[in-house]
C-alpha cells in the first residue's frame, strides 16, 4: 500500500497554484459578464437581496450586480427595420414581469451580464430557431416594471433618461441593513436570504400563527397574510435559527428601525395602515 504524504514545506506553493487558478477562472467569469453574458434557466440560478436586486457569485465570492433579459427573439424577421421599443426588455429588479415570466415556465432564453452601458448579447432567429442575426451590441430599454421599483415612476421620459451606469456604480449599498458590525474580507458572508427561506418563513408563520409577536395582530383570513413577515432579529440572513427569528405584522416590521423605514413606500403596507 502506498500513503501520500502531504510535504507542509510545499504547501505555499500548492496555495499559489490554487489562487492562479481561482484568479483564472474570477478573470474569464468577469470577462463572460463583460461581453456575451451568461445563460441562465432559473431565477435561482441567480442571487437576489432583500430589495429585489440581481446579483452573480463570482468563483472568490464577490458578489457582482447583473442585469438580465431574453436574449434570443424569433418576432423579428428583418433585425435592420426594428425599434429598440420593439424589443425585449432587461431587468435589474425581480419584479413582477420577471417573476411571472418564470413562474409560468416560459420557454424563452434568458441571459445575465454586467454590462452598464445599455447593451446586450442578442440573438434574432426565425420560427425555427434557424439564426438570421447575432447584435454583440444591442441597445434595449429597461422594463418598466424595475424603473418604477427604482425611482417610482415609469413614464417614457424616465425610460429614455435611465443611466444604467449610474445605477451600478451609484447604488453600492447590497442590502438593507447596518453592515457595520458584519464580518469583513475574505471570510465575509454575503447577507442574502438562502435559497429555501420561502420555507423557512412560511413555516415560522404558520407555528406562530400567524400572529405578530409584538402588537398581537392575527391573520386569520388568507388575503391578509400578506401582512404577516419574517424579521431576522439581528440582521443577519444567514442565520434562521428559531431565537433568531421574529413573526411581525409589516407595520412593527417597518418600525424595527431606521434600515427597515423602506417597507413604508410599499403598496401591501400602505393597504394595511388604511385597513387596520
Amino acid at each position: 500500500i502506498t500513503i501520500m504524504v502531504l510535504e507542509f514545506t510545499k504547501f505555499t506553493s500548492f496555495l499559489d497554484s490554487v489562487k492562479q487558478l481561482t484568479g483564472a477562472e474570477l478573470a474569464l467569469a468577469r470577462k463572460i459578464l463583460k461581453t456575451e453574458g451568461r445563460e441562465i434557466s432559473s431565477i435561482d440560478d441567480i442571487v437576489v437581496n432583500d430589495k429585489g436586486e440581481l446579483f452573480e457569485v463570482l468563483p472568490d465570492g464577490t458578489l457582482l450586480r447583473v442585469n438580465l433579459y431574453i436574449s434570443s427573439d424569433t418576432r423579428h424577421p428583418n433585425p435592420n427595420l426594428v425599434e429598440v421599443s420593439d424589443l425585449y426588455k432587461y431587468h435589474i429588479y425581480q419584479c413582477s414581469t420577471l417573476s411571472t415570466m418564470f413562474s409560468t415556465g416560459r420557454k424563452h432564453r434568458y441571459r445575465i451580464n454586467n454590462r452598464d452601458d445599455g447593451s446586450f448579447y442578442y440573438l434574432f432567429t426565425d420560427q425555427r430557431g434557424r439564426k438570421i442575426k447575432v447584435n454583440n451590441n444591442q441597445k434595449l430599454h429597461i422594463c418598466k416594471n424595475c424603473l418604477k421599483k427604482f425611482k417610482g415612476s415609469s413614464t417614457n421620459a424616465d425610460v429614455a433618461n435611465f443611466n444604467l451606469k449610474e445605477f451600478h456604480t451609484q447604488r453600492i449599498s447590497l442590502f438593507d441593513v447596518d453592515t457595520s458590525d458584519i464580518e469583513k474580507g475574505e471570510h465575509a458572508t454575503p447577507n442574502v436570504y438562502v435559497r429555501n427561506w420561502e420555507k423557512i418563513s412560511t413555516q415560522m408563520k404558520e407555528r406562530k400563527n400567524y400572529t405578530c409577536e409584538k402588537c398581537g395582530y392575527r391573520a386569520e383570513e388568507t388575503y391578509n397574510k400578506r401582512f404577516i413577515h419574517t424579521h431576522h432579529t439581528n440582521g443577519d440572513k444567514n442565520n434562521n435559527r428559531n431565537e433568531n427569528l421574529q413573526v411581525l405584522c409589516i407595520k412593527c416590521h417597518a418600525d424595527v428601525d431606521i434600515y427597515h423605514h423602506r417597507i413604508k413606500s410599499m403598496p401591501n403596507y400602505k393597504e394595511f395602515i388604511h385597513s387596520y
